[in-house]
């Protein structure tokens, strides 16, 4: 179904911020990890680039509603209720999904470090 790098990271990056606002993040990548791993590195993408793109939006599904994780530690730690923290969490989601697309998108970016250290 899937043919191209590009629509199997979207659809990735989709699936994983829905599983990211129902699951905690270990356990998602303890499950998903290994699924999902070997079909990234069947498509060309490089494993470190994909482990980034599956934290990125696991992480950004634990700040979103319905049931991410932290937005309810934040109200409890805040002591404030739920709709008035996701009303200025708006921002934050917007500047997180772009940079996911960034880190999605151009490799390069995600790997520049590594490609630096280890450069051979």
């Amino acid at each position: 179904v899937l043919k191209s790098p590009a629509m199997f990271l979207l659809g990735v990056n989709a699936a994983l911020f829905v599983i990211g606002m129902f699951i905690e993040t270990s356990a998602a990548i303890i499950v998903l990890a290994p699924i999902l791993a070997p079909v990234a590195v069947h498509f060309g993408i490089d494993p470190v680039h994909f482990g980034l793109v599956m934290v990125v939006n696991l992480a950004l599904g634990m700040i979103t509603p319905p049931f991410g994780v932290n937005l309810f530690a934040a109200c409890t730690v805040a002591r404030i209720s739920l709709d008035r923290i996701v009303k200025h969490l708006i921002p934050f989601v917007l500047v997180i999904l772009a940079c996911l697309m960034v880190i999605t998108y151009v490799p390069w970016i995600s790997l520049a470090l590594r490609d630096l250290v280890y450069a051979k």
